[in-house]
């Protein structure tokens, strides 16, 4: 090779080098911005959860003459579940209850939770009771919401007596414990999803409570709870957890189903699904 040629190779690798540096400056200036945006993103998702979070009730032992606890755990940072309690003015000393899933996960599901409890506590303050409350509610998401996904709930009215008046639109039926038996009941049957069709076609069911018994609400992440190998948690699982806790009253029934579901889950690489838990019973 002659003197001219290796001059030549010499710059053209030269060439080569400068380019080459100056690609990795891109590249980490790429890298730089991508991890400045991951923040900004990681950061405002935090903040989505701390008001999320807020949305959910911070609950006293007991409400008028109600115990009643719970537990809400998102899948991803932010989730489409939610719960609510609320006293009702109509009659003097009874409480609402909520429990509603959003059929979907993230950041869709998590707005459109937040809407569905405004709309809901406002409609169970003017209904004449808890079917009312879902045809409400379910009026607005019809006419107004046109995101593709719908919302399934429970909504009860907790009467002094003991009674509790209860309608479903599309959701899981509560399981109730009965302290004098020792058996456990299903409550009534669901209509249809919130915002799928014009009316619900759910019903209104009435049941009492005696003192001891506990209602145990929840969303399907409970069942629908996986193990390592993909297995359901499932309602035999979740029936045993709960009969196994509810003699301790709502707060024990709480953290029963909630240490069996972790505990049947704690090989799972993540939660299949959010997962609300919500109990009540007539206080002492």
């Amino acid at each position: 090779m002659g003197a001219e040629d290796e001059s030549a190779l010499a710059a053209r690798l030269a060439d080569l080098e400068a380019t080459l540096a100056e690609r990795e400056t891109e590249l980490a200036a790429l890298r730089d911005a991508v991890e400045a945006e991951s923040r900004r993103i990681s950061s405002e998702m935090d903040v989505a959860r701390r008001i999320q979070v807020s949305l959910m009730p911070r609950l006293p032992p007991t409400i008028g003459d109600w115990a009643i606890a719970s537990y809400y755990k998102a899948a991803r940072i932010i989730g489409g579940d939610f719960y609510d309690v609320y006293e009702l003015p109509n009659p003097v000393g009874s409480v609402g209850i909520a429990i509603a899933d959003i059929t979907g996960k993230g950041i869709t599901a998590a707005l459109l939770m937040a809407f569905a409890r405004a709309v809901m506590r406002s409609a169970a303050y003017n209904a004449s009771g808890p079917l009312d409350t879902l045809e409400r509610t379910n009026r607005v998401f019809k006419g107004d919401v046109r995101t593709g996904l719908f919302l399934t709930a429970l909504v009860a009215q907790l009467l002094p007596n003991g009674v509790v008046r209860h309608a479903s639109a599309g959701h899981e039926p509560a399981l109730v414990w009965r302290a004098g038996t020792r058996r456990l009941t299903w409550t009534g049957s669901a209509g249809g999803m919130l915002g799928l069709f014009a009316s619900t076609g759910a019903a209104e069911h009435t049941l009492r409570l005696a003192p001891g018994d506990v209602l145990l609400a929840y969303t399907d992440g409970a069942t629908d709870a996986r193990d390592g190998d993909g297995r359901r948690f499932g309602e035999r699982r979740l029936r045993q957890a709960f009969a196994a806790s509810a003699a301790g009253g709502p707060a024990a029934t709480v953290d029963g189903v909630r240490a069996a579901i972790d505990g049947f889950c704690s090989e799972a690489p993540e939660p299949a699904d959010d997962l609300t838990l919500l109990a009540v019973a007539r206080a002492d």
